[in-house]
């Protein structure tokens, strides 16, 4: 007998922890410590004030307070809190920036319909 994920279930991975490997989950997840690799989840991502992450990102809403380097892709909202620093490309339906955030990098926003059709014509 299989038993359903909890659909309410936050991954943490805590400051002070280094993860070198991709990340992938169907649930929401925050991220406190450094991560070199890959992040995709099908919930909603926290890149807290002391994380690092080194490598792209894939998500459906994503709040960055910390250091994202790599490009970020979002089904549904990027959201960039003071002091983040960004250095790497946006694709995404919605983008917020706070005074105080540093972003190096392209934004692009399109509708996930229209970035669907991108990709399929690449």
């Amino acid at each position: 007998m299989g038993k359903e994920p909890n659909s309410n279930a936050v991954n943490l991975i805590c400051e002070g922890t280094h993860i070198v490997g991709d990340i992938k989950t169907k649930n929401d997840i925050r991220i406190d410590g450094t991560i070199k690799g890959k992040i995709h989840t099908s919930g909603r991502l926290v890149v807290g004030n002391t994380a690092k992450i080194e490598g792209n990102i894939e998500c459906v809403n994503v709040d960055v307070i910390g250091v994202v380097i790599g490009n970020i892709t979002a089904e549904a909202a990027v959201t960039l809190k003071a002091p983040a620093r960004i250095v790497g490309d946006i694709l995404s339906s919605v983008l917020s920036i706070e005074e105080g955030v540093f972003f190096d990098g392209k934004c692009q926003m399109v509708k996930k319909d229209i970035r669907e059709t991108k990709e399929v014509q690449k």
